[in-house]
């Protein structure tokens, strides 16, 4: 099915303008509309070019755009630059991509782009945890008019979300561009290399030097309360989610790990209740795996 898709959307240029319009407007309702949506640049680049890229993303993020403005009343400027984010990211990752045939190092870039950017968030803004309150309080109270009761102290409710809002918000925007990457990336190989995406997936590491950053990372996270270094935390915690799932797929392919147990990976990773515990015990493997696992892997 999914090589269909593949070739329906390479077939033309306007198929791929047609189904960006569509996945762009449905991908702030839905979050697998916004990975399918920006995986359509990603795979227009690999297989077609840059030129026809750029216009599939752009017309992905005015599609966006345009169900923003007419869905919200005030819009704030910074929801348009993440919107370009999210839709000329993966573009730009399928150019470096292209260029080089690394897909760990735009795992790597990917990665150390999304710290950058909250740094400069948090250097550039007066109070980066102070922007998220009143939009807080707006949905508690949306919450309590649509009769959803609020337990506890919502004053502390607010101020321990602010705290976390910039990390979470990072972290979802790499799951989100990287996602969309690897799966632009899969759609192009089904289409003339088959398996070969697979070979590059296994291979996925975060390396020696983002590997000390993210060990220091965690400590200080520990050890300190800075927003900064705790919103970086996030990140660094699903990029090792990340290689950690590129290790059971290692495992499996090596034998060492069964069919049916990477098929409950993937099951406990979409059901909300299960979903963090899994990726914490993928980000420790990962973690493991970084380490532990030679430069150079001889075997796949």
């Amino acid at each position: 099915m999914h090589r269909a898709i593949a070739a329906w959307l390479t077939e033309r240029p306007w198929h791929a303008a047609v189904a960006i319009a569509f996945c762009g407007a449905l991908s702030q309702l839905m979050l697998p509309f916004t990975v399918l949506a920006c995986a359509i640049p990603v795979l227009s680049v690999l297989r077609l070019n840059a030129r026809i890229g750029a216009v599939v993303a752009a017309i992905g993020a005015l599609s966006a755009a345009w169900i923003v403005h007419s869905a919200v009343a005030s819009v704030i400027a910074g929801t348009f630059a993440g919107i370009a984010l999210m839709f000329f990211g993966p573009f730009a990752l399928a150019l470096l991509l292209k260029r080089t045939g690394s897909l760990n190092l735009c795992f790597q870039v990917t990665v150390l782009a999304i710290g950058v950017l909250l740094t400069i968030v948090h250097a550039v803004l007066a109070d980066p945890i102070g922007v998220w309150t009143p939009l807080l309080n707006q949905l508690l109270d949306s919450m309590e008019a649509a009769g959803l009761r609020i337990q506890g102290d919502r004053q502390a409710l607010v101020a321990l979300w602010s705290r976390s809002m910039w990390g979470a918000l990072g972290a979802l925007t790499l799951a989100s561009i990287f996602g969309a990457l690897l799966l632009g990336r899969w759609w192009e190989s089904l289409l003339h290399a088959p398996g070969a995406f697979g070979t590059e997936y296994r291979r996925l590491r975060l390396g020696v030097a983002l590997g000390v950053v993210v060990t220091a990372l965690f400590v200080l996270a520990l050890a300190t309360d800075s927003p900064l270094i705790a919103s970086l935390a996030w990140v660094a915690f699903v990029a090792l989610a990340f290689q950690g799932l590129a290790a059971a797929h290692r495992s499996r392919a090596g034998g060492r790990l069964n069919r049916g147990w990477l098929a409950a990976i993937y099951l406990l990773l979409v059901v909300p209740l299960s979903m963090m515990v899994t990726m914490f015990v993928l980000a420790i493997w990962g973690f493991a795996d970084n380490w532990m696992r030679p430069r150079q892997t001889a075997r796949l």
